[in-house]
């Protein structure tokens, strides 16, 4: 409200970032309010499977029938755009990378949850996830993942042992891939090898770098007072997916109720047209999520999201993968606005807070075992001094 106030900002501006960035945060301290128990939990647990089963399945389907002409194909976009899942929307959207994210989380969700079962089973929904990832060319979903377990890696400092082994599987897989990516002629690796080993693009002077840093350099330019660096220059008016998107894509319906541009939002964008690279590749945008933060809410903005990020952290991430889910969409936050996407951080919060329950109820099922055992004892002492 600050930041709008400031730069007078609409509204509606205000309420839609508002629901974007806070929406997975009442989620989840919604979730945690409920009493999710014993069949109730597995209730639950259970509608979070079939919707990720309905999503790959959907996805595969896309896959096979789009090109026959069997299965509706929006307008605008190419045939992997469109194998999204459940999230299909408009060609061109980000439903392919959401529905690619979603079907991995669960995946190792089910993977670290069922551990009684056999291997091929509870690892079968995240191979699925890694093969719809390819079919459906969403590459910055491997780069993401990649970056969120090398940020899982550096939380281990204190951990000696667990560092080794996080770090030891981080450098064979990266070592891995770039071996394969330089050494192997295989068609699906062609993209990586495009943009890793392609000169000029990356330095300080790469096209790469000064596309990717854009907003950086043009955002403060329309700064009109020591205040914008604290406030930012409001919600909506620079390259969130408030500013970057939806405002542009929904002005029709949004803008009778009040709602602001600005024309930061416009300068950032036109170095995507105007240039090729940030065309080719997402990952080279320079409207991303945490630049668009510091763009629309400044520097108490930026922080103010850190802290409800860390409590979320401190709270809700109870083991290994949830601490991987919350910062590989960090790391999503880097590369576009998919951490920004309702089906991204919507699934985060549900897979938290399934997991916090789960904690809880492991807690009390060994207190009440502790309770029981305590008791036996003291009946049993009772018992040998009776006789």
């Amino acid at each position: 409200m600050a930041s709008a106030l400031l730069n007078r900002a609409g509204f509606i501006n205000v309420f839609i970032y508002f629901i974007i960035l806070a929406e997975p945060y009442m989620l989840l301290a919604a979730m945690v309010m409920a009493p999710l128990t014993g069949k109730n939990l597995e209730r639950f647990r259970r509608w979070i499977l079939i919707f990720a089963i309905s999503n790959v399945g959907l996805a595969f389907i896309q896959w096979i029938f789009i090109p026959v002409g069997l299965y509706p194909k929006p307008d605008g976009g190419t045939v992997q755009d469109n194998i999204a899942g459940v999230f299909g929307g408009g060609g061109g959207s980000a439903g392919n990378y959401i529905s690619c994210t979603v079907t991995i989380y669960v995946g190792l969700y089910v993977l670290n949850y069922y551990k009684q079962k056999p291997l091929w089973i509870r690892s079968s929904l995240l191979i699925a996830g890694i093969l719809q990832t390819q079919i459906s060319d969403s590459k910055q979903v491997f780069l993401a993942l990649m970056g969120g377990g090398v940020l899982l890696v550096l939380t281990k400092v204190q951990y000696f042992r667990k560092l080794v082994i996080y770090a030891m599987v981080m450098a064979v897989l990266i070592g891995v891939f770039y071996w394969a990516v330089v050494n192997l002629d295989y068609a699906f690796l062609a993209p990586y090898r495009n943009w890793i080993l392609r000169d000029g693009l990356y330095g300080p002077d790469g096209e790469a770098t000064l596309t990717k840093t854009a907003a950086f350099r043009i955002i403060p330019t329309y700064y009109t007072s020591l205040l914008n660096w604290f406030f930012g220059l409001g919600p909506g008016h620079s390259v969130s997916r408030l500013g970057g998107w939806i405002l542009r894509d929904y002005a029709s319906l949004l803008a009778p109720l009040g709602s602001t541009t600005h024309p930061a939002s416009e300068a950032v964008f036109n170095v995507v047209t105007s240039g090729w690279i940030a065309r080719q590749s997402t990952v080279y945008f320079p409207l991303f999520t945490w630049s668009g933060i510091w763009g629309d809410l400044g520097f108490l903005g930026l922080f103010s999201y850190l802290y409800l990020a860390y409590v979320a952290w401190r709270w809700f991430c109870v083991d290994d993968a949830g601490k991987f889910f919350l910062l590989s969409t960090v790391v999503f936050g880097f590369i576009l606005t998919q951490m920004e996407e309702p089906g991204q951080v919507v699934t985060i919060a549900i897979l938290l807070g399934l997991q916090w329950h789960e904690a809880r109820e492991a807690r009390q099922a060994r207190f009440s075992l502790a309770q029981h055992r305590l008791r036996q004892q003291v009946t049993n002492s009772l018992e040998t001094l009776d006789s």
